[in-house]
């Protein structure tokens, strides 16, 4: 992993691996002196497809665009907590595709990205995986790859009169089995065939 970090910049859909994500990009960013780069992307419901034959009155583009800032700064709020104090955060909502977005943000090579492995169902791993693997084909920096703990769930939206679930905080450092290294490749390159280099990464 490189010395030089200078920005660390994660993505976030309140996602349980986005959420291990985030307070792991937090450590990173912390130990480099970096600045936290949240990056949270929405697009229309249907996609931009469906809005472009369709588009959506303005009002309703404002809602969306509020929904997806008060996503990010719940799970600004829940992952970071009261370190969020001491670091340096820039967070970002971005009307894009997520992994086009991803890239375009950490497009340095002193950027490192964080994303997190999903753990939901097969619609769910579906479009993340597409997302994990347009950064790892496309990103100029380094990418580390943070699989969630048992417990650390997202928490649950109260429709339907169902409970809301605070996620089991997870240990200062994670560790290193959870974690998957890529190092920076070329633009447009393949992803290797072989695994990822596991943790530790310094």
């Amino acid at each position: 992993m490189p010395k030089d970090v200078t920005r660390v910049v994660v993505g976030v859909d309140g996602s349980a691996g986005s959420l291990a994500a985030l307070r792991q990009a937090a450590q990173e960013a912390d130990h480099h002196g970096a600045v936290l780069c949240p990056v949270l992307a929405w697009q229309p419901p249907g996609g931009e497809a469906a809005d472009a034959v369709q588009p959506a009155p303005p009002d309703i583009c404002a809602h969306w665009e509020r929904a997806a800032r008060d996503k990010l700064s719940r799970a600004c709020r829940r992952a970071l907590g009261e370190d969020a104090r001491r670091l340096r955060v820039r967070p970002r909502v971005l009307r894009a595709d997520a992994g086009p977005a991803l890239v375009a943000c950490a497009r340095e090579d002193t950027d490192m990205l964080v994303m997190g492995a999903g753990s939901h169902g097969p619609v769910h791993r579906l479009v993340h995986g597409s997302v994990s693997r347009h950064c790892l084909r496309h990103a100029r920096c380094p990418v580390l790859v943070v699989h969630p703990r048992a417990g650390d769930e997202p928490e649950e939206d109260g429709a339907g009169g169902r409970p809301r679930r605070r996620p089991a905080r997870p240990p200062a450092t994670i560790p290193a089995g959870l974690l998957d290294v890529w190092p920076a490749r070329p633009s447009g390159a393949e992803p290797p065939a072989s695994a990822p280099r596991r943790g530790p990464r310094r």
